[in-house]
């Protein structure tokens, strides 16, 4: 790490989600999953000068910069907006700063999702129906299981505020129970790895019966 970067990340700190601030970014990832997103001449504006966010599918970089001259103040001023791709993670969006004044701009790809491991949310077999829920960006009491009439509702809700930055994350999911599930045996719980389980039993229905069913005759 140089001099600039270290000026960098002593006034200026990491970044908070979803509003990022200057860092000194460092990721287990590997380099082919990186991706340049933006190289910005900032050669005019000091560090504290300038500001980076991710809103609404781009990333925001603005400056404001005042300097005394010979007939008062003079304002720079600095308003660019680069488009995100869909397959970087807005999380992973960092920033540095070169010697020579360039603010450089990178993210990572996305995981590829591994939907053979993860298994179907809910399944049903002859003896029981289960859901299996990954919730583990919520702390268990951010986590609400109810039952309403044959509806299994599973609710997450997270908020936080840091250095002036607002974020928020919601999960919804609704489950219409089978007919044949004993309500009353519907439990849950939350492991370890914050993976959610909820298992009912299914009733077990009586075997279908035949029987003859008499036609009478109209009476003449």
């Amino acid at each position: 790490m140089d001099l600039a970067d270290k000026l960098l990340v002593a006034t200026l700190g990491s970044f908070v989600d979803p509003f990022f601030g200057w860092t000194y970014y460092s990721d287990h990832r590997k380099d082919k999953d990186k991706v340049a997103l933006a190289a910005v001449g900032v050669q005019n504006f000091d560090p504290n000068e300038i500001s980076l966010k991710v809103e609404d599918g781009k990333v925001m970089v603005d400056g404001v910069h005042r300097s005394q001259g010979q007939f008062g103040y003079e304002t720079s001023e600095l308003h660019q907006a680069y488009p995100l791709p869909e397959d970087v993670d807005p999380s992973s969006v960092s920033s540095r700063f070169s010697p020579d004044g360039v603010l450089y701009i990178e993210a990572y790809k996305k995981p590829k999702e591994k939907k053979a491991e993860a298994g179907p949310v809910a399944q049903m077999d002859d003896k029981k129906f289960s859901v299996n829920l990954d919730v583990s960006k919520f702390s268990p009491e951010e986590v609400k299981v109810k039952v309403m009439n044959n509806e299994l509702m599973i609710t997450a809700s997270h908020e936080s505020e840091k250095e002036g930055s607002y974020a928020s994350r919601k999960v919804h999911r609704h489950f219409v129970l089978p007919k044949d599930v004993d309500m009353d045996s519907i439990v849950s719980n939350l492991d370890k790895d914050g993976h959610l389980h909820i298992e009912a039993t299914r009733k077990q229905l009586p075997e279908p019966t035949e029987r003859e069913v008499q036609i009478t005759k109209a009476k003449e």
